[in-house]
């Protein structure tokens, strides 16, 4: 938009100077003097047309390399809904919430450079502090790596998960481009109905599925376990809290016992990130910030609810994970 109003302002410009040279020419009468003023005339009008044409042509650039931005977003959100399937997101009031790729934040992606995230989606590179995924023959990746990415769509993933970060977009040129984010529902719902629904049961439950109520319950009891005691799986490889979520009121006594193979934590993080794991010693945390401080096997945590941890989020869940073992997650669910 400033690229039309500074051609509008050159054309105005152009036109004045070229009715004032004008003027001078027909003002003479001397048939020298007029054929040197009107070369000086047509020297002007090409040396003032040069700019003009100049900035009218750099507008239609910017146009051109914002469609093709803007294709590149809409097919990289077709390829996010084919390929980022495996609880890369939740949809809650026909919006988007938590997205993640390959274990990553969006937040947390969009702070690389254009390079690592190209190599991220080509290589098929996994978030090491996330949540292993159910399959890793599921992770997408290029052609080059034995994937079914080609090139282009490299490219095309990078500009739609680009589209989210609103700084990228201005320093760019393309502060007019949607969050390709905020059209995903409506993308699934026309394209991928059992993607939606899923999406929209995850949005609901989270991770973490259906929290078991123990609101009746004053004291209640947990367990660190190694995968498969007990019947319990989880998405850890080292350890698992079980159950996994739990619905308790404020001044509910619950003690975690360890019954793995290995030493824990039990550390609240602040909000809903999992991937970077900000701890929130002020909830709990029974290593009280040193991670040499271990509940070993057969030892037991306590904690008593608190209204703090009732308010800490505004969804009143608390998320907690090992500080050794950061692929270790729950989550509280807390009632007044």
């Amino acid at each position: 938009m400033a690229n039309l109003g500074q051609a509008v302002v050159g054309i105005i410009v152009l036109l004045v100077v070229i009715a004032g040279l004008l003027y001078v020419f027909y003002s003479r009468t001397n048939a020298v003097e007029k054929t040197g003023y009107g070369a000086l005339a047509m020297l002007a009008l090409v040396s003032l047309m040069i700019p003009v044409f100049w900035i009218v042509e750099g507008n239609n650039h910017a146009e051109a390399q914002t469609r093709l931005f803007s294709t590149a977003v809409e097919r990289g959100q077709a390829l996010y809904a084919q390929y980022c399937t495996d609880k890369c997101y939740g949809i809650k009031d026909d919006k988007v919430i938590n997205p993640k790729y390959n274990g990553y934040t969006i937040e947390e992606i969009n702070k690389l450079s254009d390079d690592d995230i190209t190599r991220i989606i080509s290589a098929g590179v996994y978030n090491p502090n996330a949540p292993a995924p159910v399959s890793l023959s599921a992770i997408p990746k290029s052609d080059l790596y034995g994937g079914a990415l080609l090139s282009n769509d490299i490219d095309y993933l990078r500009s739609f998960i680009r589209s989210a970060d609103p700084g990228y977009l201005k320093l760019h040129g393309y502060a007019g481009q949607a969050n390709g984010f905020t059209t995903l529902p409506a993308y699934l719902q026309a394209n991928a109905s059992s993607q939606y629904n899923a999406a929209v049961s995850y949005g609901a439950t989270g991770q973490f599925g259906e929290a078991k109520d123990l609101t009746s319950q004053k004291t209640v009891s947990l367990d660190m376990v190694n995968p498969g005691d007990k019947g319990v799986t989880c998405d850890s490889k080292t350890s698992c809290f079980t159950p996994i979520n739990i619905k308790v009121k404020v001044g509910t006594v619950i003690t975690w016992t360890n019954h793995s193979s290995q030493p824990h934590t039990v550390t609240a993080i602040v909000g809903q990130d999992t991937a970077t794991h900000k701890d929130a010693p002020q909830i709990f945390d029974s290593s009280k910030g040193d991670s040499s401080n271990l509940v070993k096997t057969n030892d037991t945590f306590t904690y008593t609810v608190t209204q703090e941890a009732y308010t800490f989020n505004p969804d009143h869940t608390v998320i907690y994970y090992c500080r050794i073992h950061p692929d270790m997650l729950a989550q509280l669910t807390i009632v007044p």
